[in-house]
């Protein structure tokens, strides 16, 4: 492939992560909905959605991750290092003592996450332009 070939398949491929990491977004602010009805005495129910919300985030951030590394074989600018993060703590804290306080660990949880992608889906969009300048 030449090197333009691989920029505009390096451009596909980061658009698709950028897709990911837009319904991460949605299902993280689906979690935070569900966990301030949680927080508020929501109960079992609430903080089953809340955590499959949760997991659907997790899911499309790990297909996000696999995406920018096939892109970053393509395109060299395109290699992003992710922060991973596992709350497993915080999954048994909520199950397990489901009070206040896990209610809100978990709330707390579940922003920085949203504020990690956030950051992530910026980087994915200036990497993204620049892959449009060299395609």
């Amino acid at each position: 492939m030449t090197n333009n070939e691989n920029n505009t398949r390096a451009l596909h491929l980061v658009g698709e992560a950028r897709y990911q990491l837009e319904r991460a977004l949605d299902e993280l602010g689906s979690a935070r909905g569900w966990g301030l009805w949680d927080v508020l005495g929501g109960g079992f129910i609430s903080t089953l959605i809340k955590h499959g919300h949760m997991d659907d985030a997790e899911s499309h951030i790990r297909e996000a991750k696999r995406l920018l590394e096939i892109a970053g074989e393509l395109a060299p600018d395109a290699k992003y290092l992710f922060q991973e993060d596992n709350h497993d703590f915080a999954r048994v804290a909520d199950w397990l003592f489901d009070g206040l306080a896990s209610d809100l660990y978990v709330q707390s949880c579940i922003a920085d996450r949203r504020r990690a992608v956030e950051e992530l889906l910026s980087r994915v969009n200036q990497l993204e332009a620049a892959l449009r300048g060299g395609a």
